[in-house]
């Protein structure tokens, strides 16, 4: 029997355990690959830690989100690329809007972020423990982005922009989406609750709020492209632009680490024009969506 026959709590129990399996096995993958390069299984303890760091990385992305996904999507119905809707080519309209939306959709992002940071717990032990995590994850963060060779920001893009943004798409927009819009018989719910779960997985309470609106935005365009490729461009190009940007003002000799979007002079009428593009772009991809929904009918 195929795995969409099963009730859905077994379907999601069975991503679950393909996604905890992905990571114990894979994670131990790579600590393997660093012992024998670095001689330590730790990439901190390495000769090379941002190479280290990356090799981590790549394991870690396959393991705990592609293969799961695969897997998930062959066992619903012996396909690797129906069910997550990787087989279908997103609508040429729509992909040029997304171009356009990954430029517009930053500020407004960065803006959400500071909004985020501004109303966060500052003090006790839920703070502490969720200013532990932010400052774990800046780390590795920082000591990616600290090298500056176009080789260092080559490898940043293909692992921390490609890599994930393919990966995260084939399991939450690929695979989650659709289990939960079947199990919820709606779709709305289905992407406010793939959105809230990918944002929490995170695990970085400092960035939940524009994770959570960009994984509202990814589910919407899965929902509207039927098509895991938009979202999966988005993504991506998201990633990219973010590393570039990044990139870009720390050649400048900007603090990116101590700056907020706010701190710009004139912040504040560039996320509002681009709210305004943005939410021009939306209701056009919406429109869209909604005349090919009834040229299929």
């Amino acid at each position: 029997m195929k795995l969409q026959d099963k009730p859905y709590w077994i379907q999601l129990l069975v991503l679950a355990l393909f996604m905890i399996g992905g990571m114990l096995l894979f994670s131990s993958l790579g600590s393997l690959t660093l012992l024998l390069i670095y001689h330590t299984p730790s990439m901190l303890e390495a000769s090379d830690p941002v190479t280290a760091i990356r090799i981590s990385q790549t394991f870690a992305t396959i393991g705990t989100f592609l293969l799961p996904a695969l897997l998930f999507s062959y066992c619903q119905n012996r396909q690797l690329f129906d069910y997550n809707a990787a087989n279908r080519r997103p609508n040429a309209s729509m992909t040029n809007i997304v171009l356009i939306l990954s430029i517009t959709l930053l500020p407004v992002v960065s803006m959400l972020s500071a909004f985020n940071m501004h109303i966060m717990p500052q003090e006790g032990t839920v703070a502490e423990f969720m200013r532990d995590l932010e400052d774990a994850a800046n780390h590795i963060l920082e000591l990616l982005t600290s090298q500056r060779s176009s080789w260092d920001l080559f490898s940043n893009l293909l692992v921390l922009a490609v890599l994930a943004g393919i990966s995260e798409e084939f399991l939450f927009q690929g695979s989650l989406q659709p289990l939960m819009t079947r199990w919820c018989k709606n779709p709305h719910v289905a992407i406010l609750l793939t959105a809230l779960i990918f944002s929490a997985l995170h695990f970085q309470f400092y960035g939940f709020i524009p994770r959570f609106a960009l994984g509202v935005y990814l589910g919407y365009l899965f929902y509207w492209s039927r098509s895991l490729w938009l979202p999966i461009l988005a993504h991506v190009l998201h990633n990219t632009l973010s590393i570039l940007v990044d990139y870009t003002l720390q050649g400048r000799g900007i603090d990116t680490d101590n700056m907020q979007f706010t701190d710009i002079h004139g912040s504040i009428p560039i996320v509002v024009s681009c709210t305004l593009v943005s939410a021009m772009g939306i209701v056009f991809l919406w429109r869209t969506y909604r005349d090919n929904d009834k040229m299929t009918r």
